[in-house]
């Protein structure tokens, strides 16, 4: 891994405020992984790998109902670190991580995980921050569902995609916004129409560039 890689990983707000001792120690035995889009990183049902961080690129996390629709319910990019839920209790993968776009992954395997938490048990303390800063952001949703309107929750959602990204261009479809926010297609497309009218937004093939940030932010 090099120092730009280093770099990108270090934006995390979880990682950069480790030590630097727990920093080395976790991405000593890492590997680089590279996923083309559509790839599956893994299913509901699959074994723990370990821990995952992304370089560059765009996850999918979905659940799929038995009669195959996909239900989109986040987005994994840039310097987001994932996978910890099953390092906790040893349980299986609990959605579907799909490559949205090209992606090169950070994967730091199971045993390595095992061994370094052997040898260091106050480590578990680290990842438990990890793992509680994604129970706040849940909560942060259900409250969003509960109090936004519908128009509130589309611009959120399209502002936290473009921060975490730090891309204006965002590779989603109106569909899985619709999964993202419990909205329909068709509301969807009423908002993002309204967003477009107003110099918000602009509508693309598969995609949905910001156009102003500013704007969309007093949406919210």
């Amino acid at each position: 891994m090099n120092e730009q890689d280093l770099s990108v990983i270090n934006q995390d707000k979880w990682f950069k405020n480790r030590t630097q001792i727990f920093k080395d120690k976790l991405v000593k035995n890492a590997k680089l992984i590279t996923l083309n889009a559509g790839d599956a990183l893994f299913l509901r049902g699959d074994e723990n790998t370990g821990l995952y961080c992304v370089i560059n690129g765009v996850l999918r996390v979905s659940g799929v109902n038995s009669q195959g629709k996909e239900a989109v319910l986040s987005f994994v990019t840039s310097a987001m670190w994932f996978g910890e839920v099953a390092l906790f209790d040893g349980g299986k993968r609990t959605h579907d991580v799909y490559a949205q776009t090209a992606v090169r992954l950070l994967h730091v395997p199971e045993r390595a995980l095992s061994l370094l938490l052997q040898e260091h048990p106050a480590y578990w303390h680290d990842f438990g921050l990890l793992l509680t800063n994604k129970v706040r952001n849940l909560f942060d949703s259900l409250e969003d569902h509960a109090l936004l309107t519908a128009k509130q929750k589309v611009s959120k959602r399209l502002c936290m995609l473009y921060q975490s990204s730090h891309q204006s261009c965002l590779p989603l479809t109106q569909q899985q916004l619709a999964d993202m926010t419990y909205l329909t297609r068709q509301t969807i497309n009423q908002i993002l129409q309204s967003l477009q009218a107003d110099s918000i937004i602009n509508l693309k093939y598969q995609s949905i560039e910001i156009v102003d940030i500013d704007k969309l932010q007093s949406q919210c």
